[in-house]
């Protein structure tokens, strides 16, 4: 009974997310993720930079696409 017990709102949670991703449009995770982690990567140092010199930073504009159409 105790495996019942934990085994029921992991059953009802998976039946939820099937739902939602059937009928409503859910964004895909892994491909903002891998968005966002091709943005922000770290570019690794050139080799002419010296230890001391920082380099000028830019603010990077992200494009976020909530309706999963890819343009």
């Amino acid at each position: 009974m105790v495996c019942l017990g934990r085994l029921f709102p992991f059953l009802v949670g998976t039946a939820v997310g099937v739902y939602a991703a059937q009928n409503y449009k859910v964004p895909n995770l892994r491909s903002l993720a891998r968005r966002y982690e091709e943005e922000y990567r770290k570019k690794k140092p050139d080799a002419d930079a010296g230890a001391g010199e920082r380099k000028k930073t830019t603010k990077k504009k992200v494009n976020v696409d909530f309706d999963g159409d890819e343009e």
